[in-house]
């Protein structure tokens, strides 16, 4: 009779170890989701936060060219940005902004004729995407994240 406890025991043991390790795995499993999502998540903060820095700077270039346009135009200097806006005329704003895509245009144009190593991430990222790579080979090829690469080819479009 102590030999059938005993057993039984030793095999209600061997069972417990087996839950205890079936659920360390399933905890590691978990924690690795968790820090995938993690980096994911900082991928994307970090990429939204770089489109939004490059839109700040910009808007603030584009400020600075009507400042400047309407200093030509014959404005008087201490007015603001905003009272000089106002007595500019519609189609003032369509030519500085026919300008600025005009620039837009000749700087995706400069950048084709320079090395791929002389271009920063974006413009590295359009290239690739030019010449027919997907976002995942993109990724491997600029070691960065497959998320990373697909938010910046939707911010291009």
């Amino acid at each position: 009779m102590l030999v059938i406890f005993s057993i039984i025991n030793f095999a209600l043991i061997l069972l417990a170890f087996f839950f205890i390790i079936l659920l360390y795995i399933k905890i590691s499993s978990v924690k690795q989701l968790e820090q995938q999502y993690r980096n994911l998540l900082q991928e994307a903060e970090d990429t939204i936060t770089s489109y939004v820095m490059e839109l700040k700077e910009e808007n603030h270039n584009f400020l600075e060219r009507l400042h400047e346009h309407s200093h030509e135009k014959g404005g008087p200097e201490s007015e603001g940005f905003d009272e000089q806006e106002d007595k500019l005329s519609n189609s003032d704003l369509k030519e500085l902004l026919q300008q600025e895509s005009s620039e837009g245009n000749s700087k995706e144009a400069e950048y084709i004729q320079k090395p791929i190593e002389e271009l920063n991430l974006k413009d590295k990222v359009l290239h690739l995407s030019q010449n027919g790579l997907t976002s995942e080979e993109i990724a491997r090829s600029l070691d960065k994240g497959k998320t990373e690469i697909e938010l910046l080819l939707k911010f291009r479009q």
